[in-house]
């Protein structure tokens, strides 16, 4: 967080949503002059709408906490904005890395992208809701993609990695089972070898050798995850339903008998 933050005093102003953290994180944004947003945010959607709607810049530029901003991308985005603005919104392209290698070609599916719309005039830009990779609806006209990149720390070695193939997964498996609709299983291992030949074959990934076939061998891996914890969702949501109701019955007894 703190590394994100220094790297960020290019801007005008800083907002940091705080959803529900138990670290340190609002303490950090606070003595970094920042303006905090504490909250409880069930979506990603909720979320990003927040800490977009407490910015009062003519621009947002959208980070992650696992981000970081090099100088050069911060001296392009200042220049954009004062001397170009050939458009309203721009695509910042992704160097991801795992630990201290940088791993380009590859990426496909949830874990991670190589660019994405980031710096865009506030208000043109919103999001449907869900818990994961919220799709974003823009209004305006694309400026296309900046040069410098966004630097995105995917985990210390390749174990980070599959905790972060894990976190997302049980998010992902929250939307599955708020939509009730589960893909079969072979539907998920259909999807699974698509992301895997789009990722290993498509966009290079045969290129970073043994890192790359990790990589796309984990994002073939997330449909299926996602999907079986999702069917533990819904168990878990049913059951406490169950119970919940039982709890009534049990109340609306006691009440009836005249008991507490």
């Amino acid at each position: 967080m703190s590394d994100c933050l220094r790297k960020l005093s290019f801007c005008d102003e800083v907002v940091v949503v705080a959803d529900r953290c138990t670290d340190r994180s609002q303490e950090i944004a606070r003595r970094n002059g920042c303006v905090v947003i504490d909250g409880i945010f069930p979506l990603e959607s909720q979320r990003k709408a927040a800490g977009a709607a407490a910015c009062t810049g003519d621009w947002i530029l959208e980070i992650e906490p696992d981000e970081l901003v090099d100088a050069h991308l911060a001296w392009e985005i200042r220049a954009v904005l004062q001397m170009r603005q050939d458009g309203d919104h721009y695509d910042l392209p992704i160097d991801n890395y795992v630990g201290e290698t940088l791993v380009r070609d590859g990426w496909a599916g949830q874990l991670s992208a190589r660019r994405e719309i980031r710096l865009y005039k506030r208000g043109l830009k919103s999001w449907q809701a869900r818990r994961l990779n919220a799709p974003s609806i823009l209004a305006g006209r694309s400026g296309g993609a900046l040069k410098g990149a966004v630097r995105r720390i995917l985990g210390r070695d390749t174990s980070g990695l599959v905790e972060r193939l894990n976190r997302l997964a049980a998010i992902a498996a929250e939307d599955i089972a708020d939509r009730k609709r589960q893909p079969w299983a072979i539907q998920s291992l259909a999807a699974g070898a698509g992301v895997f030949l789009m990722g290993f074959v498509l966009r290079g990934g045969w290129r970073e050798g043994r890192m790359g076939l990790l990589v796309a061998t984990l994002s073939a891996t997330f449909p299926l995850l996602a999907q079986v914890r999702a069917r533990d969702v819904i168990e878990a949501r049913k059951a406490a339903v169950a119970a919940e109701a039982a709890t009534r019955v049990s109340r609306l007894r006691d009440l009836r008998y005249g008991t507490r």
